[in-house]
């Protein structure tokens, strides 16, 4: 079993990509987590965060059975791509007016890409992590802003 069974570079990089505004937006903006008064919740969406982007990044072998064949890998390493940059534009305008609908567009894709990436790659824990993440996130969407 060599580096590459187990890592999956392209989706470690579309994770990267994913995470950065994230990490811009935290340290430019503060933001209460208080307000979400049930815990349970946000721990749900915290948990499918980053087991999606763990599972999207690296192939822990459970329940995974690959891509059907290369074209569906290129595929998805193109669709993927373009909802990705999707995702960093809706990024962008959010940082600039930071509108409600925005946020929810922003929510949606992210969980989007995580199913979609589940579904193309045929890995059940990382479809199943996008569904978990994209209820939470909603979630504290919504009672944040």
């Amino acid at each position: 079993m060599g580096f590459f069974d187990v890592v999956n570079v392209y989706g470690l990089l579309f994770v990267t990509i994913m995470i950065a505004p994230h990490i811009v937006y935290a340290r430019t903006h503060s933001y209460n987590t208080k307000s979400i008064e049930n815990r349970a919740m946000l721990y749900i969406d915290r948990i499918g965060k980053y087991c999606g982007a763990f599972l999207m990044a690296i192939n822990i072998g459970i329940l995974e059975m690959r891509f059907t064949s290369d074209l569906m890998k290129e595929f998805w390493l193109y669709s993927t791509a373009v909802l990705v940059a999707i995702y960093i534009i809706l990024w962008i305008f959010f940082i600039k007016t930071e509108k409600k609908g925005i946020a929810y567009a922003i929510t949606i894709l992210a969980g989007f890409i995580l199913m979609y990436c589940g579904l193309l790659q045929v890995k059940s824990l990382l479809l199943f992590a996008g569904v978990v993440y994209l209820a939470g996130e909603i979630y504290a969407t919504k009672k944040i802003l």
